[in-house]
């Protein structure tokens, strides 16, 4: 058996101090939450190193996820990065001003914008991508395949 942690406490306190409320989900969704901030700060410790924060990070990887040209349109960005319209713009005002992606008109369609990722912005994910990985994988440490699968599957489910 697993020693308690704070999840278990705060589970606890709550069933202490109503114990007619059925706090029991938070035995997940409060670990979620936990694990996924320490995850954002490891990161986010690596980048700012780099001058960089979570959110400029996320969208240059976007970029260079999608392969040639490296470019995509700002709302799309913004769907799959999930940052309001506002702070797109800006994460795209300092990425631009950091010569790490240029923002224009589209050549397939003039009346459609785009980012576009430069080479020392392509070189920056380069140079910073397998360590987020191995940040992750380290996360994962003291699971074997078969619990990290079943997590996976798990997590999949919850994200539906």
């Amino acid at each position: 058996m697993t020693k308690p942690d704070l999840i278990d406490d705060l589970v606890a306190d709550w069933r202490r101090e109503r114990p007619g409320s059925d706090a029991d989900a938070m035995q997940i969704v409060g670990r979620m939450i936990r694990l996924g901030r320490t995850y954002e700060h490891e990161v986010s410790q690596l980048l700012r190193a780099h001058g960089m924060s979570y959110s400029d990070f996320d969208v240059l990887a976007t970029l260079r996820r999608s392969g040639p040209p490296y470019e995509s349109a700002p709302t799309q960005l913004q769907h799959n990065v999930l940052l309001t319209s506002g702070a797109m713009t800006a994460c795209l005002r300092r990425l631009e001003s950091a010569g790490l992606i240029v923002r224009g008109t589209s050549p397939q369609d003039r009346r459609r914008l785009s980012a576009k990722l430069t080479p020392k912005g392509f070189a920056m994910v380069e140079s910073l991508i397998d360590r987020r990985f191995a940040l992750a994988r380290q996360s994962l440490v003291g699971l074997d395949a078969d619990q990290i699968a079943a997590a996976e599957g798990l997590l999949r489910c919850l994200g539906r």
